[in-house]
C-alpha cells in the first residue's frame, strides 16, 4: 500500500522546476534577431548591485538585452547549472545576476508513513486413530495495515533572484537613444529630439565620434520625433551614408555615417541600432 502524496513530496516535484526558465520574460531564441552574433566563448556570467549601471556597460560592448528572470525561492534549491541552461536555450552570451537574502521560513509539515504491524501465532492439535495419537504443530501470520503522521521540521532561506540576459549583436547605427527629459524639452522648447545614452564601441556612430548626451535631432532629412520613429528611420535609412544633425554643449553639429543594413528589419526588444 502507497502512503498518499505529502506536503513535503510536493516541494521534492517543485524542486525540480527551473525557476530562471519558468519566470523568464522575453525573446524566445535571440539567434533570431538581426545582426545576432554567435559567440564561441562559454557564456559570461557577472554578479552586480547595480543593474542600470551595468547593463549600460554591457550595451557599450554592442551587448543587447534579450530578456530577464525574476523571482524568490529557496537559495539552496537554486543552482548555477539552470541559469547557464536558460541562457544557452535563448542564445544569450552574457547574463547579469544579482540575488537578495529576504528571510528565513521555519515551520513543520506532516508527513504520512505507512505504520504496518504483524503478528504471529503458534498452535498444536492432537488426533486419535488405530495407531495411536498423532500430535499436529501449526503457526500463522496476521498482518494489519496502517499509516502514522510525523511533523517534520524545515527551515528555508529565501532569496529574490533576478537575471538579466544579452545577445551579442552587430548595430546598423550603434545608438540606443532615450526620450528627452523635461528641462530639456523647455530649454528647447520643442518635443522632437533624442538623448543618445549609449554609443556601442565600434559601430558607425562611434567611429563618426557620435558622443554620450549629444541630442540626436534628425537623421538625414527627416528630424527624430520619438523612440520608435528613431527605429523606422534605421529601416529607411539602413546600409545607406547619411547626415546625423546632433546638438552638443547647446550648439548644433552634423556627422556623416555609413549605417550598415540587415537583411531583416524586426527590432530585438530595446535594440535601438
Amino acid at each position: 500500500m502507497k502512503p498518499p502524496i505529502t506536503a513535503l513530496a510536493s516541494l521534492l516535484v517543485a524542486g525540480c522546476v527551473n525557476p530562471y526558465a519558468q519566470f523568464y520574460r522575453g525573446v524566445s531564441d535571440a539567434r533570431k534577431i538581426p545582426g545576432y552574433e554567435a559567440v564561441s566563448t562559454p557564456i559570461q556570467i557577472y554578479s552586480t548591485n547595480n543593474f542600470s549601471r551595468d547593463r549600460l556597460v554591457l550595451m557599450a560592448k554592442g551587448y543587447t538585452p534579450v530578456g530577464e528572470s525574476s523571482f524568490n525561492a529557496n537559495a539552496a534549491a537554486v543552482r548555477d547549472s539552470e541559469l547557464r541552461n536558460e541562457a544557452e536555450k535563448i542564445g544569450a552570451s552574457v547574463v547579469l545576476i544579482s540575488s537578495r537574502y529576504t528571510g528565513t521560513v521555519s515551520g513543520a509539515i506532516p508527513l504520512t508513513v505507512p505504520d504496518n504491524t504483524t503478528s504471529y501465532s503458534t498452535g498444536t492439535a492432537a488426533a486419535y486413530g488405530s495407531g495411536g495419537v498423532v500430535n499436529a504443530y501449526g503457526q500463522s501470520t496476521t498482518t494489519t495495515y496502517g499509516t502514522k503522521t510525523m511533523m517534520m521540521p524545515y527551515t528555508v532561506t529565501r532569496s529574490d533572484f533576478d537575471a538579466l540576459y544579452f545577445a551579442k549583436q552587430k548595430m546598423r547605427l550603434g545608438v540606443y537613444p532615450i526620450p528627452l527629459d523635461d528641462a530639456t524639452r523647455q530649454r528647447r522648447q520643442s518635443n522632437k529630439g533624442l538623448i543618445v545614452q549609449v554609443v556601442v564601441e565600434g559601430s558607425p556612430a562611434y567611429l563618426a565620434d557620435v558622443l554620450p548626451g549629444d541630442l540626436l535631432l534628425a537623421i538625414g532629412t527627416d528630424p527624430v520625433e520619438s523612440v520608435d520613429g528613431f527605429g523606422t528611420l534605421l529601416n529607411k535609412y539602413q546600409g545607406q551614408t547619411v547626415t546625423l544633425t546632433l546638438e552638443r554643449s547647446g550648439k548644433q553639429i552634423e556627422k556623416q555615417v555609413t549605417m550598415r543594413a540587415y537583411d531583416s528589419v524586426t527590432a530585438a526588444p530595446n535594440s535601438k541600432k
